[in-house]
């Protein structure tokens, strides 16, 4: 276990790198595989690594927090996943109602046009991490009550209905919980939260959800790659 911390220390490597697989750490230690499992497994419940299944898996550094990457149009349960984290939702909210102001304008609405709210609650390793609200345009959501809520709705409007979410703007502010959030999310009164809001169109420039996620400060951390520019040269007129 120490030989891991200490690789962990050489190398500097941060929060969410990769330290390899069992197979490459087996040989850069010279230890058998049955060890340093059990080594791992002790380091994994105490949240100083995180290990995941696949082609992009592996050993990877952590402090308990979950990434939230803002370069993908991706839902909670599929971010978890991909992070080796066991996902839980539990359904709050599921209704029917007219849209307000603010949703007939972003989604583009009649002021009769009904919209399907959902609240729901994300745990990651059986903690709660986001209370999510939405609303989505019933007209793209037919026979919505029978639908299963604890997965992605972006996975929903893709197997269900053939509707692809393409884009989605978004803005975060650090908030802090009221007593009811703070409730839910278990958490003092006043913890810090990140707000994001979003409203995401489809291919065909749909407006199809407008949401609003408060994430845990304390178990979250926000990713975001940014992208070079090359800027053409003005070219001034002879």
């Amino acid at each position: 276990m120490q030989r891991v911390r200490g690789m962990i220390k050489r190398e500097q490597l941060r929060p969410g790198e990769r330290l390899g697989s069992e197979r490459g750490l087996c040989a850069a230690l010279g230890v058998d595989r049955s060890p340093l499992r059990a080594a791992l497994e002790v380091l994994e419940r105490r949240g100083e690594i995180r290990r995941t299944m696949g082609r992009l898996g592996g050993v990877f550094v952590s402090d308990g927090k979950v990434t939230r990457h803002l370069n993908t149009i991706q839902g909670v349960p599929d971010m978890l996943r991909q992070q080796g984290l066991r996902h839980d939702t539990s359904l709050l909210r599921a209704e029917v109602g007219t849209p307000d102001r603010l949703e007939c304008r972003q989604l583009r609405l009649a002021e009769r046009d009904p919209v399907i709210r959902l609240t729901r609650r994300r745990d990651a390793a059986g903690v709660p991490l986001s209370l999510d609200s939405m609303a989505i345009p019933a007209r793209l959501l037919p026979g919505w009550t029978r639908l299963d809520f604890s997965v992605s709705v972006y996975e929903i409007l893709r197997r269900e209905y053939g509707i692809e979410p393409a884009r989605a703007a978004e803005t975060i502010e650090l908030g802090a919980a009221t007593d009811a959030q703070a409730r839910i999310l278990q958490v003092p009164a006043g913890a810090p939260l990140f707000d994001i809001r979003r409203l995401t169109v489809d291919t065909a420039d749909r407006p199809i959800e407008l949401s609003r996620d408060l994430f845990r400060a304390d178990r979250t951390r926000i990713s975001l790659e940014r992208l070079g520019t090359n800027w053409k040269r003005a070219v001034r007129p002879k």
